[in-house]
């Protein structure tokens, strides 16, 4: 997983981050976050909520950038493949670009595996970022925490394996 490059998000990596209070990672792991129209609107317009008022504003600020690419062939994959139309442009994104997408659905993740576009979720980010130093463990904790507080599903043994991870990675920091 590489960092400060671009990266392509689908909509609910960047609505769970701005639910609690992460969003900016983001910007600090990836020099941009780039989504289609689609996402944008997934994200924002079609939610009134605090989190929305956050996406808009890195939109507005610049790092999350809104692509005018046109994904005619979304439709097609999305019906071949029963991802959701935002996931489909996100993954042909991806695709195009030649970047990591940040994406938690499972089936979407297989897809863009399929293209040969490397999935990573919200803990993935969660994770580079306590590498990265930006989050300590205790806060890293938090952020599940606060994930699962927020609606995130989380089995336990996700959740286990994910704060093992986690220790490892703060003990190599160490």
């Amino acid at each position: 997983m590489s960092g400060r490059k671009p990266v392509v998000s689908n909509s609910s990596p960047l609505i769970w981050l701005a639910k609690i209070g992460r969003l900016v990672l983001l910007k600090t792991l990836f020099s941009q976050v780039v989504i289609p129209k689609r996402v944008c609107g997934e994200a924002t317009l079609e939610r009134q909520s605090a989190d929305a008022v956050l996406i808009s504003k890195a939109i507005a600020g610049g790092w999350i950038k809104v692509s005018e690419e046109k994904m005619e062939e979304a439709h097609v994959l999305a019906e071949a493949s029963g991802v959701h139309l935002g996931e489909a442009e996100a993954i042909l994104l991806a695709q195009k670009l030649g970047t990591e997408l940040i994406i938690d659905e499972r089936e979407a993740s297989i897809t863009a595996q399929m293209f040969g576009v490397r999935p990573i979720g919200t803990m993935a980010v969660l994770l580079l970022a306590l590498g990265r130093g930006e989050i300590t463990l205790d806060e890293f904790k938090e952020c599940l925490d606060n994930l699962i507080a927020s609606g995130f599903w989380l089995s336990v043994d996700v959740y286990n394996k994910a704060l093992e991870e986690a220790r490892s990675i703060a003990k190599l920091k160490k």
